[in-house]
């Protein structure tokens, strides 16, 4: 893969391939694997302001993108979820393959994500496009970094009040991540 992504200018770093966007931005390619040989890449776009916020909470996952996707579901017609790498068989036209695609639906993705002010006004319009577990955290964070602690309150408010009654892990995490949140905006 590493020889088939030089020329998009994504260089491997651990487990995913990176792009320097510049001003602390990333896009992110990563493979999941469902096979010791099926490829299963997911896109996304990181951002280092935001990820520097979620160590400072101790939430999140290092290296996780903000926003992903599964490259399959950017594909308009007879998706391919995954890329098979049959032992003995052509990786280079596999690998050729799964970047041309990745360069035709991927890339305009992480394109579209890669500065905050267009991805932050996405995400606090639409917040339903952030799964469940992780909508309240992004979305105050988000507002943090936008300068609007009003509109992060007012999400944590929200959320701490849905799970109010609940014991689950989710719960019992949101309310250590509100009051984690809420000292730090404080200082």
């Amino acid at each position: 893969m590493g020889t088939a992504l030089r020329p998009t200018g994504f260089v491997r770093r651990g487990h995913v391939w990176l792009e320097d966007r510049g001003d602390g931005v990333e896009g992110w390619l990563g493979f999941g694997l469902s096979g010791t040989l099926d490829l299963t890449p997911l896109v996304g776009v990181r951002f280092r302001r935001y990820d520097e916020i979620c160590r400072q909470l101790g939430v999140g996952v290092p290296i996780a993108p903000l926003v992903s996707v599964p490259l399959g579901a950017l594909m308009p017609e007879e998706p391919v979820w995954h890329w098979n790498f049959v032992p003995g068989g052509d990786h280079a036209a596999t690998a050729s393959c799964l970047v041309a695609t990745f360069l035709e639906h991927g890339k305009p993705y992480i394109d579209k994500h890669a500065t905050w002010d267009a991805l932050s006004r996405e995400l606090v319009a639409k917040p339903a496009s952030l799964l469940d577990f992780e909508r309240a955290r992004k979305l105050a964070i988000t507002h943090l970094i936008n300068g609007d602690v009003g509109a992060a309150g007012e999400v944590l408010r929200e959320e701490r009040e849905r799970v109010a009654d609940s014991g689950d892990v989710y719960a019992r995490s949101y309310r250590g991540f509100a009051h984690r949140f809420e000292l730090m905006v404080a200082r």
